[in-house]
């Protein structure tokens, strides 16, 4: 099941399941219709004793039990909401432990008709018999990433919601350089709304003057001057990085991931996959898959690849070296021009 079809259901008021499992990449959806789904489903009254919260992997069975168990208080439904319980993933290590799902494996077969539960999940294994369990008997909704297009009209809508205007070619820039999702560009929307006070429009203007691009974005701009021998520009978006405090093994650590997205994007491309492939198996969002599938033809295998090996022995040297961490990473620069 995908948000549109939830959409549908809360439209209609028709809902055929009592378990609703959401979860997927774009966090501001996921909250968006667990809000919806629970103003929905809470009772009518005494909603202090007919309303159940639970956050994380670790919480009373027992307190659980009660809640489902006990008739509703002056209403006709209760609600338990659990966020994060990591029941849907197969082992203990990761999710939550074997005490839990085995609680849940028998629990969600036998839910009273009174009684609604939302988990709301930041990670899933779509391989596990919770999940399983719920997507065949009950509702599980994923909530991916919007398209570049879809991404450009929402950001379009939103400012419009605000009381301004921008151009789609204005939106796509703010998407491009802020960090992935809504729930990220709903924060810069309304604060360059607040910014431009009394004034309708936002521009590129605007933007650059309030919006910091994220470091992801930053470091990939320097890997960029880097390809291209310009040794000058890489500095000064280093020294832009070193300026706002950053920790130097996270800009490492993001220079790595934006090689190793750029390497693997090729490989994949001279293979014939398409965009949804790729985000698919690279785990990226729309503008990602497209970004990095536009700049990695510029350059060569053996310079992306020379590139990480040069980063991953960086790596090793902020690990063990007395050197100055800043020093390490202008001197990783300086070796890859």
């Amino acid at each position: 099941m995908v948000a549109a079809d939830l959409k549908k259901m809360l439209k209609s008021g028709e809902f055929p399941c009592r378990v609703y499992l959401l979860y997927g990449e774009e966090a501001f959806l996921k909250a968006h219709y667990q809000n919806k789904l629970a103003e929905y489903f809470k009772p009518e009254a005494m909603e202090e004793l007919n309303v159940f919260l639970f956050s994380g992997k670790s919480y009373d069975l027992s307190a659980v039990d009660e809640a489902i168990e006990s008739l509703p208080v002056f209403a006709d439904r209760k609600l338990l909401v659990f966020t994060d319980s990591q029941i849907f993933k197969p082992d203990g290590r990761n999710g939550a432990t074997a005490e839990y799902r085995n609680y849940w494996e028998k629990r969600l077969k036998d839910v009273p008709e009174y009684v609604y539960i939302i988990f709301s999940e930041n990670e899933i294994d779509k391989r596990s018999a919770l999940y399983k369990y719920v997507n065949k008997n009950q509702a599980a909704v994923e909530f991916t990433y919007l398209s570049e297009n879809e991404m450009i009209q929402w950001t379009v809508g939103l400012f419009r919601t605000l009381g301004k205007t921008i151009s789609p070619f204005d939106a796509k820039y703010l998407v491009e350089i802020t960090d992935s999702g809504m729930l990220a560009v709903k924060r810069e929307a309304e604060k360059l709304a607040a910014y431009v006070k009394d004034g309708l429009s936002v521009g590129r203007k605007e933007i650059d003057a309030m919006v910091t691009p994220s470091v992801e974005n930053k470091v990939f701009d320097m890997i960029d001057a880097l390809i291209e021998k310009d040794i000058h520009l890489a500095l000064i978006k280093m020294n832009d990085l070193f300026t706002l405090k950053e920790d130097a093994n996270r800009i490492l650590g993001a220079m790595m991931y934006h090689v190793d997205k750029l390497v693997n994007t090729k490989l994949l491309l001279g293979q014939g996959f398409g965009k949804s492939e790729i985000m698919s198996k690279l785990k990226l969002a729309p503008f990602q898959a497209g970004k990095y599938m536009r700049e990695c033809e510029k350059y060569q295998m053996e310079e992306l690849t020379a590139l990480l090996k040069r980063c991953t022995k960086t790596d090793a040297y902020l690990k063990s070296n007395s050197m100055d961490n800043y020093t390490l990473l202008e001197l990783l620069l300086f070796e890859s021009v």
